[in-house]
Parts: C-alpha cells; sequence; structure tokens
C-alpha cells in the first residue's frame, strides 16, 4: 500500500486526534558459506506501519503489517480502543517539524541497486577463504556469514513532520575453531558498516584467526588482581553491556548510579565518551530519530566529567531535559526508546603501551549477567597473561569488577578506535582487574 494512501487514511479517520505514523520497510538478503561453498542464500523482506495517536493525555498504540487498507481502518480503530484503556501521561508529545543541517551518508546507492545476489554472495565465500588461509590450525569455520539490510522508513504526524530516510547495512560474520596437539579453541568475528566497500574482510580474518590460534593451550591462571589491555572489542563490549546506565529511561525509574552525578568526575581527564548520529557511513547514524528529532553528537562525558543523560521526547520532558535525538524503534511493532545511535569511547593521542605484566582480555561471556543499576560484573573470559615478553593463553578464569570502578582506573585509551555496529571503541589499559582463577 503506498505511503499516500495509508496517510489518507489515517488522518481522514483521525479528525479529532493528534497521531504518528511510522512506516518501515526492511529487505534483507542473508547468505551462509561451508566448505568454501554457498550453503544458503535466503531473502526476506519486512513492510509494517505503527500508528500512535493521541487525545487530551492518553495515547493509544498499534502496528500492523503488510498494511492493506482494511488492516490500516481496523489498526485505527484499535488504536482508539487501546486509548480508552490507557493512562494519563502528559510527557508523551509528537515531534514538531524541524531541520537538521548534517546530512551523514547511510545509503550505499552503487552496490544495493547495481549488484546481483550471486555477486554479493561471493563476499561470504571471501570471508571464509580469508579465514582458511590465515593459520594451517584453522580447522573450521561456523556461521561464515554475510547479511545486507536495506532499511527504509518515513515518519509522518498531525504536527506537520514528514521525513524519510532509507538506509544500507552490511556484516559479516564467523566463528574460527582453531585446533592444536591437545585442545581446541573458537574466536568469533565481525564487522558491519553502512557502506559495502568499508567491509574490511581481511583484517576481521585475521583478527579472528590470531585469537583462536593464541588460545590452544590455555588454561587457567591462580586467582589474582592485575592490570589489564582491553582491545576495541572486548571494551565495547563493556559499553555495550553497561550502556543503559547513561540512558534517560533508567535516570526515570532511579535505575542508574549516575542519577544524582551530573557535572562529577567519574573518569580520567583524558576520557571521553561521545553518542554521535552524525558520522558518516556508520551504522548507527541517521539524520533523525524514529520521533523526528534530529540527531546530534553529545558528549555523555567530557574529560571525565558526566555531562548528561540520552534522551527521546519522552524522558527529556519528563526529566526537564532536552531531546538529544535518541529515540529509535526496534520495529514498527514498538514505541520509541532511548537507544544508542553511534555510542562511542574518543580516540587517545597515541597507541596503548601497556608495561609490565598484566591480562589482555580476548573473550567475555556473560555480560549480559551485569548489573547496569550497580555496575557490578562477574564474567567468563580468555584471553592472555603477558609476563617478560611471553604471552601465556588463559581460559577457565573469572574477571570481575566495577563498571565505575574501571572507568576510574583507566590509564590509557589508544588510538585505534573501531565501531562494532553502533558501540565502538579504542584500545583500553586499566590499573587492576580482579582474575578468579585457580
Amino acid at each position: 500500500m503506498e505511503k499516500n494512501k495509508i496517510v489518507s487514511s489515517v488522518s481522514d479517520l483521525l479528525s479529532g486526534y493528534q497521531w504518528e505514523i511510522y512506516i518501515s520497510s526492511v529487505q534483507t538478503l542473508k547468505v551462509v558459506s561451508g566448505n568454501l561453498s554457498m550453503e544458503s542464500l535466503t531473502k526476506s523482506k519486512e513492510t509494517g506501519v505503527g500508528i500512535r495517536i493521541k487525545k487530551g493525555e492518553k495515547t493509544g498504540f498499534f502496528y500492523i503489517s503488510n498494511p492493506t487498507e482494511e488492516k490500516i481502518n481496523k489498526a485505527v480503530q484499535k488504536a482508539i480502543q487501546s486509548i480508552e484503556i490507557s493512562e494519563d501521561d502528559p510527557y508523551i508529545q509528537f515531534s514538531s517539524p524541524t531541520d537538521n543541517p548534517v546530512n551523514p551518508e547511510i545509503y550505499d546507492k552503487y552496490f544495493a541497486e547495481n549488484l546481483s545476489d550471486a555477486e554479493k554472495s561471493q563476499i561470504a565465500l571471501e570471508f571464509e577463504e580469508k579465514i582458511r588461509s590465515k593459520d594451517s590450525r584453522i580447522t573450521n569455520i561456523r556461521n561464515c556469514s554475510f547479511i545486507e539490510k536495506i532499511s527504509e522508513y518515513t515518519l509522518i504526524n498531525s504536527n506537520g513532520v514528514e521525513i524519510s530516510e532509507k538506509s544500507t547495512a552490511y556484516t559479516i560474520m564467523a566463528a574460527a575453531i582453531a585446533t592444536g596437539e591437545k585442545d581446541s579453541q573458537i574466536a568469533w568475528g565481525f564487522d558491519s558498516s553502512r557502506f559495502l566497500s568499508d567491509l574490511n574482510v581481511d583484517k576481521t580474518a585475521e583478527e579472528m584467526v590470531h585469537n583462536a590460534v593464541s588460545l590452544l593451550g590455555a588454561k587457567p591462571i591462580p586467582s589474582q588482581v592485575i592490570p589489564a589491555l582491553f582491545p576495541p572489542y572486548a571494551f565495547t563490549q563493556i559499553l555495550e553491556a553497561f550502556f543503559p546506565v547513561f540512558s534517560g529511561e533508567s535516570l526515570i525509574t532511579g535505575k542508574t548510579y549516575l542519577k544524582d552525578k551530573l557535572q562529577e568526575k567519574i573518569a580520567p581527564d583524558f576520557l571521553t565518551l561521545i553518542d554521535s548520529g552524525l558520522l558518516s557511513r556508520k551504522v548507527g547514524s541517521r539524520k533523525f530519530d524514529d520521533e523526528g528529532t534530529p540527531t546530534q553528537s553529545t558528549e555523555i562525558i567530557k574529560n571525565g566529567v558526566f555531562q548528561t543523560f540520552l534522551h527521546s521526547i519522552y524522558t527529556a520532558n519528563k526529566t526537564s531535559s532536552t531531546p538529544t535525538g535518541n529515540g529509535f524503534r526496534n520495529s514498527f511493532k514498538d514505541t520509541p526508546s532511548v537507544q544508542p545511535s553511534n555510542f562511542y569511547l574518543s580516540n587517545g593521542s597515541q597507541p596503548v603501551k601497556p608495561e609490565g605484566k598484566y591480562f589482555k582480555v580476548i573473550e567475555m561471556m556473560g555480560l549480559h549477567t551485569a548489573n547496569p543499576v550497580t555496575g557490578d560484573f562477574s564474567v567468563g573470559a580468555t584471553g592472555l597473561l603477558i609476563q617478560d615478553g611471553y604471552e601465556y593463553p588463559v581460559s577457565g578464569i573469572t574477571i570481575s569488577g566495577n563498571f565505575f570502578e574501571l572507568l576510574g582506573n583507566i590509564v590509557q585509551i589508544g588510538n585505534d578506535l573501531k565501531f562494532y555496529g553502533r558501540f565502538g571503541s579504542p584500545s583500553v589499559f586499566v590499573s587492576r582487574i580482579n582474575i578468579g582463577g585457580d
């Protein structure tokens, strides 16, 4: 069903209401490679409409997939019915028309429109071949995949907002299994970008193969407190796990350690944490969020001082703050919530240069169990113990600590910033981490 017909149908039915229509279309191509041949190629397309309506201080919502005129009419009726049972909430508002002077590159027109599926499928095969060629000890590769997503959304509301954006996202991912004399080890790797030409197939393969091979012969080490090096992927995992502490939703519920810490120093002077939707060619970049608020670059921590939470329109209204362009939806089936655009630790001025004995983190397991309220975490880990110029592979341990103490213990930040999806970090060296081992 065409956009204009959807808008016309909804606006006629909702005379006397405030309304918002979110139309989304996502086309996905997934190619899986195995034994240097294509195992599968699947294509799908999901289209849907989410309708929010407001009357007084009550709000209703309903969504439909594969919209038709009949479905739209029923969706409007359901949204109106949901208003009748909703509670008053004066903080829910729809955006007003505004502009954003920055227009980041987010659509790879050439590769989306000019390459055939067969040509795109070669990327999965190339990725698998690169992994296998790096080291003879790589004996198996799992889930070697290439994924293309072509997304388009339109947001229109009764205040006069009408915006549309089209974007692409490309991802490669796999798990490499290395086999030694006495054991085998597995390492995961992935890369993603808005533009296909930005995918670094060779470097991603090299990184994951190095991680898998370097862990061969790994064993536990004694429990100890030790300095630690977090490469970009490892510290990105930390940032992703603790993103909620910086969300306006956590502020509203009181479930964040930072609720009374605005303008307080919580990290070293050389640390700056940013969320930006304005970075060209990055996966989280957009001109507007899913509420119609212009995206922006927000310094959350600046020179070690906590500056602000990230906000949607709702959380900003409820906390007397300003929206930061972070009101995003998981799909047309959801209403907006506070989510990151590109959330990252800013680069340092030079490479990290650890000294003495330290632990290099390769992978952490179970970060979803971390407590974003208190900042506490205890997770399984693999890595390398670096001592006297030698690397000793380590597995079967836990690393534990507190996120806010970890920030305070950072002594070096590298200049090798890398994004993994919407999160990014350079290498980070901390003065101490707790290791639980033998």
